[in-house]
């Protein structure tokens, strides 16, 4: 009983002290970020110690399509990505002080290998953070770059550092390091993959650069024989951090228009433990590849001239001869009250001329120019007549007019929320109308990528023009809407007569193609996939009889007979960009950056992470 008193009170006393220490301390550490741990062995009493090798060039999708057998024995203890990312600078000091501060270039500044203007003193380097937090970790870096060690190891912050003219040198100091008993953080950086990159491919298959790769291999191996062969190795408790600084140019890419289309930013990131699980991350999805051969819509001059646009620019048109044109008859007009949808799939280049303002020049941004619409031209100064689908800086709209002056009931203008839909990322947008009968009133509803967008009603003095209007259906320049001319693609048209519902749309409206499995399937009027790749005809699959309701590509009014080329301009183009892409505010923070290895290495050292260091790196768990 008195063992079991004792026993009593000394936890009481503990708890109460505990209570009294901790609410005294606690001002003190309100601006320190909890610590964060990376493993599933925080009690374990054994040493923390860090291996960090570090490779220039080495792009993930190729290591993995190499799958060098030291590394990928690694994985089966590791988290790791083969699609981490380094900054698109493209620059080795800028993503060396990624690696080493934990804070990207907005804040260390390090832009190019001068280090000029840089902010190290506010954003100090890894090692100095660990020397502060505890002196007696033995660190060690071996770099192939002066640039390195020079400015970002210091006598006070490392105990040993060296610069070599070879790989090979900085795996012979790495291993030595590797057996001294008194190793805490070693750092080895190489080359080698790097300069066959440069000098060859940085593609998997490349020999040499393939070569490169599983030499770097040999030397994993080798490190992490000697981790394992250290005398005290069962009383440590080892990270290996392996890690490119940055990728390398490659044509083997999609490009989804993101980060993830870079290669050069395109990194490999391994954190290995022998108490780890296997854990991938994998590159988030972005959208499915639209792969085919499509037609650029563009025109080589702006407006000074609207005859020099109309007759340089690159369209379609689909012209009804007088017996198409009446309703009763061509099955795409729709009756007086007709509801119907057009769907169709739109892509847009940077605009490279800038009419409407030279600050768009190499961006997204467009003023008005049409891609598809039914429109005739100003008549009298007076505006446009018809229908049509145009750009409005970073969005798209519905625009319908008679022409007539003044504007307000003679016009309508309807954009989709451009805080919300913004189609100016270089990839394919679904993007869809419907026109709707309610009662007795008629509506326009926008959608874009399947979502619902915004709807509008339609004045009825403007129901004729979307109903029996005999201007052509017209893909890519339209004269009356020249301010900026449109650049870019339009395919995978289709015309219902029928309002789509919104279930409808954000179903299919993605997809490439049309099924015949389509639940509206039997209301599909028209159908032109402008995927043909030759000729100058984009050909309808729905009404095929004579040729009636193709598309003919022209150059200004003149239809193109092959299609092929004009002068030094390819007019059919092949491309894989992606379709509906995934948004994400910052679709890169989903997979390991750069600046995340000294997050990492902190956290596994128990050092905790200061809210006023400001560190943008964070830690990737594994439990």
């Amino acid at each position: 009983m008195k063992k079991n008193f004792t026993t009593v009170m000394v936890r009481l006393f503990c708890f109460w002290m505990v209570a009294i220490l901790g609410s005294s301390c606690q001002s003190e550490f309100d601006k320190v970020a909890p610590l964060v741990i990376n493993d599933t062995t925080f009690n374990s009493p054994k040493a923390r110690k860090v291996l960090v090798l570090v490779v220039d060039g080495l792009r993930g999708v190729a290591l993995k399509e190499v799958g060098p057998p030291n590394m990928t024995s690694l994985l089966k203890k590791s988290t790791y990505s083969y699609y981490s990312v380094s900054d698109e600078g493209y620059d080795e000091a800028t993503t060396w002080a990624d690696l080493f501060t934990g804070v990207s270039k907005a804040k260390h500044e390090v832009t190019s290998a001068t280090l000029g203007n840089n902010k190290l003193n506010l954003y100090p380097v890894v090692f100095q953070r660990i020397k502060e937090a505890n002196a007696n970790v033995r660190i060690a870096t071996f770099s192939y770059s002066n640039t390195f060690t020079d400015n970002f190891t210091s006598d006070a912050s490392v105990d040993s550092r060296a610069t070599y003219n070879s790989d090979t040198e900085i795996q012979n100091a790495v291993l030595k390091e590797l057996a001294d008993d008194n190793a805490g953080v070693v750092v080895g950086m190489y080359k080698s993959v790097n300069t066959a990159g440069s000098t060859n491919a940085y593609e998997s298959s490349n020999q040499q650069y393939k070569n490169a790769i599983l030499q770097f291999d040999t030397y994993v191996g080798q490190a992490m024989e000697a981790l394992k062969n250290r005398k005290n190795y069962s009383k440590e408790n080892w990270m290996v951090i392996i890690t490119s600084s940055r990728g390398g140019a490659a044509a083997s890419v999609v490009n989804d228009n993101t980060i993830f289309s870079n290669p050069k930013a395109n990194t490999f990131t391994l954190f290995y433990n022998d108490k780890y699980q296997s854990k991938l991350i994998d590159k988030p999805f972005t959208g499915n590849v639209y792969d085919g051969n499509f037609v650029r819509f563009y025109s080589s001059t702006g407006v000074a001239s609207e005859a020099a646009l109309q007759s340089g620019a690159i369209r379609a048109e689909l012209r009804f001869d007088d017996v198409l044109k009446s309703s009763a008859i061509n099955p795409l007009n729709f009756g007086s009250k007709g509801d119907f949808t057009i769907e169709m799939k739109v892509r847009k280049n940077k605009n490279t001329i800038g009419t409407f303002a030279k600050e768009n020049i190499g961006t997204y941004t467009y003023q008005w120019p049409s891609f598809f619409g039914r429109k005739i031209t100003r008549l009298n100064n007076t505006g446009g007549v018809g229908w049509c689908l145009s750009i409005e800086k970073l969005t798209w709209r519905f625009s319908l007019a008679r022409g007539a002056t003044p504007a307000g009931t003679n016009e309508i203008g309807v954009n989709a929320d451009d805080k919300k839909v913004i189609i100016a990322d270089g990839n394919w947008h679904a993007i869809a109308v419907v026109i709707r009968t309610e009662g007795t009133k008629r509506f326009v509803s926008l959608y874009t990528d399947g979502i619902f967008n915004t709807k509008a009603e339609i004045p009825e003095t403007l129901w004729p023009l979307i109903d029996t209007y005999n201007a052509p259906y017209t893909i890519g320049y339209i004269p009356d809407e020249n301010k900026d001319p449109f650049d870019g693609n339009v395919s995978d048209i289709r015309i219902w007569r029928k309002a789509l519902s919104d279930e409808t749309i954000k179903q299919f409206s993605c997809d490439t193609y049309v099924s015949s499995s389509h639940p509206d399937y039997s209301y599909l009027a028209s159908y032109w996939p402008c995927r043909d790749g030759a000729g100058g005809r984009f050909k309808n699959e729905i009404l095929t009889e004579n040729g009636n309701y193709d598309f003919k590509v022209l150059k200004g009014g003149t239809p193109l007979v092959k299609g092929t080329e004009l002068g030094n301009s390819t007019v059919w183009e092949k491309s894989n960009y992606i379709v509906c892409p995934i948004s994400l505010p910052d679709i890169s923070a989903t997979v390991p950056g750069s600046d995340d290895i000294t997050a990492q290495i902190l956290s596994w050292l128990s050092i905790p992470i200061k809210e006023n260091w400001n560190l943008d790196g964070k830690v990737f768990l594994n439990n």
